[in-house]
This record gives structure tokens, C-alpha cells and sequence, in this order.
């Protein structure tokens, strides 16, 4: 049986890479399509691509009127 230390540290270098991976998905996306997403932790909306999920702006008054945010 593998120490923890050792499950931590491939569970972390795993995390890593889908990370990595997750990021080369995203610069490589054009972002044809976006949507409006509230995140609870920040308190706010965001427009997000609706292909690979990367934060592409802040939506305007309009937009957020709407999608019914105000």
C-alpha cells in the first residue's frame, strides 16, 4: 500500500496536468458563443464561452437586463 504522501503528490501532479490541459483548451478556443454565469463566491455575473468555460468578460447593462439579472 502507497504511503498518503504518495497518493497526495500523484493526485496533485494529475490535478496539474488536466489544469495544463484545461488551459491549452482555452487558448486555443475562439469563443464563438458566450453565456452569463453568477458566481456565488465573487458576487457577480460573468460571460463565459460556452465551448471551453473560460471567463471571457463582464456582460453589459443590456445583457444582464436580458438574462434577467436586473
Amino acid at each position: 500500500m502507497e504511503n498518503n504522501d504518495k497518493k497526495v503528490e500523484n493526485i496533485k501532479k494529475e490535478i496539474k496536468t488536466l489544469k495544463d490541459n484545461i488551459d491549452e483548451i482555452q487558448s486555443n478556443c475562439e469563443h464563438p458563443q458566450t453565456k452569463l454565469k453568477f458566481l456565488e463566491k465573487e458576487k457577480r455575473v460573468v460571460k463565459l464561452c460556452v465551448d471551453c468555460e473560460k471567463r471571457v468578460g463582464f456582460p453589459t447593462n443590456e445583457e444582464l437586463k436580458k438574462y434577467g439579472y436586473l
